[in-house]
């Protein structure tokens, strides 16, 4: 079976996208005859020849192909692919419209508003600043002043039209992947994510070195098994397919939501292989099994 890979993209997250690719590449079951292509540079080569492939599986990180566009793409086309459909990337990517989702489900959320590039507020307490549309935390930082205010809205505007500006709350980082696997969703073991960083930043994520990832995490059973429940509520509610991953914060005995991740990443570093593992599960397997359910749509 012929399988295309697209990846790559022209978001800030594409150096992530291709590592990420390069480790499903390797994970694939030999079976599977692989062709990459490397976006926008490799579209009209796949344009040639996409009739040869059975199935794509879209590895990009971010807006591009992380936001429903690529899906829509491969929709027109009509190739099936694996990972989530149009409208459940489009809402993931979206911050605000994912909080509100969660919001409607009965998560709790940090208050937040949004701002565009006309728009400035004074600043009267700590605030997490992030672009719109995004991952990674390219772009994200936390202000405790007005000039970090008006530095980190300067800053997270050069990757996104408008910003998300959240209300500070210190806790515990914690992220659940979750999975479709033979017509079940459930949950893998909770991450702990402490880094050394002020926050889980593009820089700790990606070296071992600035943070512990504990997997399973150092936490009760009963609170793991809150942050499971409301991690494939959330992947359910949004109508996320084969995978997702869900970050929040744990402040005593709250748990506030903070964004969903539609196409988490799949580095060596990253946070779902390490939760696939802990979780006894094979990713290769995953793909198998996820690639196969959609040829037979």
């Amino acid at each position: 079976m012929k399988i295309a890979i697209l990846t790559g993209g022209e978001s800030s997250e594409r150096e992530v996208a291709l590592a990420s690719s390069k480790n499903v590449v390797s994970s694939l079951p030999k079976k599977y005859s692989v062709d990459i292509f490397d976006f926008p540079a490799d579209l009209d080569k796949f344009l040639a020849q996409y009739h040869k492939y059975q199935a794509v599986v879209p590895v990009f990180h971010g807006p591009g192909g992380e936001d429903g566009l690529i899906q829509g793409f491969l929709n027109t086309l009509k190739i099936p692919f694996i990972f989530s459909d149009v409208e459940a990337q489009a809402v993931g990517m979206n911050k605000y419209l994912s909080k509100q989702l969660a919001k409607k489900i009965g998560l709790l959320v940090a208050p937040d508003i949004v701002l565009d590039k006309f728009e400035k507020i004074p600043f009267k307490s700590p605030l997490v600043i992030k672009p719109l549309a995004g991952g990674s935390s390219i772009g994200v930082a936390i202000a405790h002043s007005q000039k970090e205010l008006d530095q980190a809205l300067k800053q997270a505007l050069k990757y996104s039209d408008k910003v998300l500006i959240e209300k500070y709350i210190k806790g515990q980082e914690l992220t659940v992947p979750v999975i479709d696997k033979n017509n079940k969703t459930f949950a893998l073991p909770v991450i702990e994510i402490r880094s050394k960083n002020k926050f889980f930043d593009y820089e700790s994520k990606y070296d071992d070195k600035l943070v512990d990832e504990i997997c399973p995490a150092e936490i009760s059973s009963s609170l793991a098994k809150k942050l499971q429940f409301q991690a494939v509520k959330m992947h359910q509610a949004l109508g996320a397919r084969h995978i997702s991953r869900t970050d929040f914060i744990v402040a005593g005995s709250q748990i506030y939501f903070l964004e969903i991740n539609t196409i988490p990443g799949m580095t060596n570093n990253s946070l779902l292989p390490k939760s696939i593992r802990a979780g006894r599960e094979d990713f290769a397997n995953l793909l198998d099994i996820w690639i196969k359910s959609i040829i037979r749509r």
